[in-house]
């Protein structure tokens, strides 16, 4: 394969690769083809031996290219396999540590989500104990007390049904989250056929997640129960 041919030039000696000596003969058989002219049987029959030759270069094209290729082939798998032997643990160990950041993540916003039921729990609270006490202002005859006791159970009772607990995400540099979802268990026997205009029987998991992710996690299919989790998006 690397052998050199030598051919003496009037000035000096250049040597050529295998590869480049069966180019020359390759574009020399190409450029006789062009030059082929049939007027008569006897150019006929030469056009043949040409294509003979012609068949006969392309055994020998194919004769030495085939075991580069099979080598080629070879060196590509090998280093292919490496490669995939050498990401495999680093691939596994960004699974890992997506998994605990996007866990982080969710455990935060359960804790905040959490911390928003107690402050509308007690905001419900006050908003019945106001109420009670401008109850008892009427009954006392005291319509000042009553006022200001029905007025500050209408800002509890905002506070009580839309009320927010904010809480600032965790933050690292380069990395993002998005909301997602996944299903946690399926009741066959539950699910309607068609919801929201998307047939989802038999039970398609794609129709399914696509409607869950449309609605941002909000619409409730019978027979299906699924939960938000958090995506980890890192850019290096």
């Amino acid at each position: 394969m690397n052998e050199a041919i030598a051919t003496a030039g009037s000035s000096a000696l250049v040597l050529d690769t295998a590869e480049e000596a069966l180019g020359r003969e390759v574009s020399t058989v190409e450029a006789n083809a062009l030059r082929v002219v049939i007027g008569n049987d006897a150019d006929y029959a030469n056009a043949g031996d040409i294509t003979k030759a012609v068949k006969q270069m392309q055994k020998k094209v194919t004769e030495y290219w085939d075991p580069l290729r099979v080598s080629a082939k070879k060196t590509y798998d090998d280093v292919l396999a490496r490669k995939k032997e050498m990401l495999s643990p680093l691939e596994s160990a960004e699974k890992i540590l997506k998994g605990k950041m996007s866990a982080y993540v969710t455990e935060q916003e359960r804790k905040r989500r959490e911390r928003e039921g107690a402050m509308r729990k007690l905001a419900q609270q006050e908003v019945d104990r106001k109420l009670a006490e401008a109850a008892e202002a009427e009954a006392a005859g005291d319509a000042m007390g009553m006022e200001f006791a029905m007025a500050e159970a209408e800002v509890m009772d905002d506070v009580a049904k839309s009320g927010k607990v904010t809480g600032a995400a965790p933050k690292a540099t380069g990395v993002s989250t998005s909301k997602a979802w996944k299903i946690t268990s399926i009741d066959i026997s539950q699910v309607p056929v068609e919801i929201a205009g998307a047939i989802i029987r038999p039970v398609d998991e794609k129709a399914v997640m696509a409607l869950i992710k449309a609605t941002k996690g909000s619409i409730k299919i019978p027979g299906i129960v699924y939960e938000e989790t958090v995506n980890i998006s890192v850019r290096a």
